[in-house]
């Protein structure tokens, strides 16, 4: 693994809260239209910034259901995969990449998409990892 969203994608894959939710329907990028609910789709908000030999990125992670409740059931679990963690330490390692840091920026609420009969639940996060990490 050499990228941030790689981490991203291989961590919610390896969440069970959220993958006996979503199954399989988990995209980095665009969501396919017409693809199975409830799923997930991220994209990168920010690129890299770097600081002190650590790197920082931002990606969106759209929550998308048929509900309102749907939706706001997997942004919370999104929130709680990302929630952070207040150790100065490895926060997870996902093949060779090194999260030293995860959390939620914000949950920007809910967004009704009309044309797909959906909900979305975005949720923003952050990842902080060491500059050497990416290959």
């Amino acid at each position: 693994m050499s990228t941030p969203a790689e981490a991203v994608l291989d961590l919610i894959n390896a969440t069970t809260a959220l993958t006996s939710i979503v199954g399989n329907w988990v995209w980095h990028s665009f969501r396919p239209q017409g693809t199975s609910l409830p799923s997930l789709n991220f994209y990168e908000v920010s690129g890299p910034q770097r600081f002190n030999g650590m790197e920082r990125q931002t990606f969106s992670v759209n929550c998308r259901a048929r509900d309102i409740a749907g939706a706001l059931a997997l942004a919370r679990q999104v929130t709680n995969l990302f929630n952070g963690t207040s150790s100065t330490g490895i926060f997870a390692t996902q093949g060779t990449f090194d999260i030293s840091r995860a959390f939620q920026d914000v949950a920007t609420g809910l967004i009704p998409e009309p044309r797909d009969s959906l909900y979305n639940a975005p949720v923003d996060i952050t990842i902080l990892y060491p500059s050497s990490t990416v290959s």
